[in-house]
């Protein structure tokens, strides 16, 4: 194949970040993350994550339909499954209808729960008889069962058999539909109770020999979707599911925002009602579940765009590699840099004290020296009395002065390297859609630039990659959210700041990239709305800072902006150390940051004079920050 021949698949392999975008192709790109086995007991689960961790491909794949593709659409094999899963994605078109009117909360509430009834018990009758197309021996649904589960949705009618039950249900869903926008108070149609449906209708499917031993999970994708109301109808299911169905949910970080049933008295509890499962907190829990789960991800994928023969030996980390920060000290440059050529100024004697020094460590007892009103000859002499202490600061530092080393330099070309399988995984933070784009980007331009993927991907071609990823995604962020062009500027100043900590002069910790919010200063609503949008739309990423952190309080957490961006900001990605702002000042940082972001450095001792030039990838936004 040619190299146009393998863009055209590998945007194929790797284009189609989302789920829903492969169709059926998901379940034979399925890869199993290592957490998949706890989503298959009997207990509720919730699968919580942002977007792009991989929620729809779990549930997907633990319904029948990904069971059965999973299991080489042997029907043979599924039937030792001892679960069945029925898969919906709540649409909010459809959610949001069940809203307003002339109709209180109240009697939405029992709308809404007829409404649930009839769409998940179609479904489930949708699988017996997809059941029965794949094993003609099936035993049928009683006609007993058969009127008793129309009964329970008030279907009229006569149903004695599965094709004229599932026939009336098809009617019975589009009419009820069809009914839902011309309610008026007093005019409601006819309702079930909540959940009694799906007891029975789950209740004699399972008695029937073929799922006799196994259980319904009903999978519930883009919980965040449904209104409040919505969730605690969906909680008191959950509370009180039967011994034939469970509940796995899918939802987005802080977007299960009611925690209690009908009954407000009556709270769910992680592990007494439900186990939580933290995608991103389970993917990053050490320094291999991500990488190797994404590998397996990804290797696939590549595979895919390898003459037969040579795919088998393709290793994804050796393409991807990586490089020292000595290695990266040399790509950028530090030997011409102002810092290592002093050294060149000093008797000869001097010289050769530090002559067998890595380039990068002249830079930084340079560096240190000045910030501590210190000659290069005391520097040097400090170093040679205290070399272990020396050594230790070094590093502390090292990796903070890589993004010093082109200050002054200008602002074009590369100025801080993001390469490296590792450090791709670390931009993604457990997000393996993030991490497939970026993947998908390196090998773009690789492929383009018209190398073979018999070569390893450049460094500089990563760090684009890494950048273009950012970009792209900070410019989607004002479309995910009703206010979203403030999470967009949110990020900007949060990024210009910590940019220029990153390359500033002074004397300061290193790796500054996480903030806390000011324990005393006042905050309003529209601030904690900010805070938690950006949470949930991946714009910021959150750890507790004390073991009783409340979800819902701002206060009680350590913030980052996701990693994903800093290569776009030009900062560190990993997870160091953190400045404190008030609410006022994040708020000033979207309103007024031509003020706001000069004065916020300016704790970190670091004049406006000094801040330099925005970086080019940055430019695009010239017109916010000299917003006033």
């Amino acid at each position: 194949m040619n190299n146009k021949e393998i863009l055209k698949k590998l945007n194929e392999s790797f284009g189609s970040y989302r789920a829903e975008w492969l169709k059926a192709k998901v379940f034979d790109l399925f890869a199993e993350p290592h957490y998949f086995t706890a989503l298959q007991d009997h207990r509720p689960c919730i699968l919580e994550g942002g977007r792009g961790t991989g929620k729809t491909t779990a549930l997907r794949g633990l319904s029948y339909q990904g069971q059965y593709s999973i299991h080489n659409k042997s029907i043979d094999i599924f039937d030792h499954s001892n679960f069945i899963g029925i898969y919906h994605r709540v649409n909010t078109n459809h959610v949001r209808a069940f809203i307003g009117g002339n109709i209180t909360e109240k009697e939405w509430e029992r709308v809404f729960a007829h409404y649930f009834n009839l769409l998940i018990c179609r479904e489930i009758l949708i699988f017996l008889k997809w059941h029965k197309n794949l094993q003609p021996e099936d035993e049928d649904l009683s006609a007993h069962a058969c009127r008793l589960i129309g009964n329970c949705v008030n279907i009229d009618g006569d149903c004695d058999r599965l094709e004229v039950l599932l026939e009336k249900f098809d009617i019975e869903m589009y009419n009820f539909q069809s009914q839902i926008n011309n309610i008026i108070d007093g005019n409601l149609p006819r309702l079930s109770m909540a959940g009694d449906a799906i007891k029975v209708v789950t209740e004699y499917a399972t008695a029937l020999n073929q799922f006799k031993d196994k259980t319904f999970f009903i999978l519930l994708d883009e919980y965040e979707n449904f209104e409040d109301y919505q969730q605690k109808i969906i909680n008191t299911l959950l509370k009180h599911s039967s011994e034939n169905y469970t509940f796995k949910i899918g939802v987005r970080e802080l977007g299960w925002r009611v925690k209690h049933t009908l009954n407000p008295a009556e709270l769910l509890h992680d592990p007494a009602d439900y186990v939580l499962v933290n995608i991103e907190k389970k993917l990053t829990a050490n320094d291999s579940t991500f990488p190797d789960f994404a590998k397996n991800v990804c290797q696939q994928r590549i595979a895919k765009l390898i003459e037969d023969g040579d795919n088998a030996i393709y290793d994804i980390e050796r393409a991807l590699k990586g490089i020292s920060i000595e290695d990266e000290a040399k790509l950028l440059e530090v030997e011409t840099s102002q810092q290592v050529k002093q050294f060149e100024t000093l008797p000869k004697f001097y010289q050769k004290k530090v002559q067998s020094l890595p380039k990068l460590y002249l830079f930084f007892i340079s560096f240190w020296s000045s910030n501590h009103k210190m000659d290069i000859r005391q520097g040097v002499d400090d170093w040679e009395q205290n070399m272990k202490d020396w050594d230790v600061r070094y590093e502390n530092y090292k990796y903070e002065m890589l993004f010093k080393i082109r200050r002054g330099r200008g602002k074009s070309g590369i100025q801080k390297y993001y390469s490296g399988w590792s450090t791709y995984t670390k931009l993604a933070n457990g997000n393996i859609r993030y991490l497939m784009e970026l993947v998908y980007r390196a090998y773009e331009k690789h492929l383009m630039d018209d190398n073979g993927l018999d070569k390893e991907i450049s460094p500089r071609n990563q760090t684009l990659a890494a950048q273009d990823t950012g970009q792209k995604n900070l410019m989607e962020l004002e479309g995910l959210w009703k206010n979203g062009a403030q999470l967009t500027k949110l990020l900007l100043g949060l990024g210009r700041i910590f940019q220029v900590l990153a390359r500033g002069e002074g004397r300061t910790a290193p790796e500054k990239n996480q903030f806390q919010i000011e324990k005393s200063g006042l905050s309003t609503e529209e601030f904690e709305e900010l805070i938690r949008a950006g949470v949930m739309h991946l714009a910021l990423v959150r750890y507790p800072g004390n073991k009783m952190g409340d979800d819902y309080n701002t206060r009680d957490y350590i913030y980052m902006i996701h990693p994903l961006y800093s290569a776009y900001f030009q900062y560190s990605h990993r997870r160091k150390r953190k400045i404190i702002f008030s609410p006022a000042e994040i708020l000033d940082i979207i309103n007024n940051p031509k003020t706001a972001i000069p004065q916020i450095l300016q704790k970190s001792n670091i004049k406006p004079d000094s801040m330099g030039a925005l970086p080019n990838q940055m430019n695009l936004f010239d017109v916010y920050f000299n917003e006033k």
